[in-house]
């Protein structure tokens, strides 16, 4: 008489199954966690990439208010505190209207006498003026959203949490003197000690242009202090020269 032989899981087949699930579900808080760090960096990535954009925006504006006049181009300004080297050179009594090493023939923006010399303006001053934002230091301001939350839900974790991350802008002036030269020495080679660190009280020839991201965030990945700086000089613009044809 022949049995019949039925199919069933072996013993050995069930032990594997159990091992492989027990592997599967210790290993998923893991991936998720890593999941979530990668959101993170996601975001943190997407908030540089929004404070450089801003940086960037800001330094295609005028360097300081005194270069606004639409009735003149945008001049070199009188720094009044600034480094000496830098300031407008003088035959006796008469200015050139150009700095030190600057030719003739330069068709570079040189200090525009046309109504008065124009100072640069005093670090107390910079800020917004008038509600406008044409020059750099228009833009300071305390820390507002870099990225905004379109999700109205509040739940941390597994969603987004931009609307924590905000960004600050900050405008101030740089030590323009070189460290171990002049700008009148003979060396071609002039060294800045580390000159995001050498902001000064009064005005120069360099403005510093800081972005700093920030957050509120309880997640300790997102608690980065993320800092982004450019510098300004005060070099005015080109001026065209007209030619006239006989």
């Amino acid at each position: 008489m022949k049995r019949k032989m039925r199919r069933a899981v072996a013993m050995i087949e069930l032990i594997f199954a159990i091992v492989i699930l027990g592997i599967v579900l210790m290993s998923a808080p893991m991936l998720i966690s890593t999941a979530t760090q990668s959101s993170y960096v996601a975001l943190q990535q997407e908030a540089i990439a929004s404070a450089s954009a801003e940086i960037g925006m800001i330094l295609t504006h005028q360097w300081d208010e005194g270069n606004t006049d639409s009735t003149r181009t945008a001049s070199i300004l009188v720094s009044v505190n600034g480094n000496d080297d830098l300031d407008q050179q003088m035959v006796g009594a008469i200015p050139t209207g150009r700095r030190a090493g600057t030719p003739s023939s330069s068709s570079r923006r040189f200090f525009d006498s046309l109504g008065g010399e124009i100072n640069a303006t005093a670090p107390i001053n910079l800020g917004s003026d008038a509600g406008d934002t044409d020059d750099i230091d228009d833009f300071i301001t305390n820390a507002t959203t870099a990225l905004i939350d379109e999700d109205p839900t509040s739940t941390l974790i597994g969603d987004v949490v931009d609307k924590q991350i905000t960004v600050a802008v900050t405008v101030n002036y740089l030590n323009d003197t070189p460290g171990g030269s002049t700008y009148a020495g003979t060396s071609d080679t002039l060294t800045y000690n580390t000159p995001f660190n050498n902001t000064v009280a009064t005005d120069s020839n360099i403005k510093q242009v800081q972005v700093r991201l920030q957050t509120n965030s309880p997640e300790e990945e997102l608690q980065k202090n993320i800092v982004l700086n450019a510098f300004s000089c005060n070099i005015g613009t080109y001026k065209l020269n007209q030619v006239v044809f006989p």
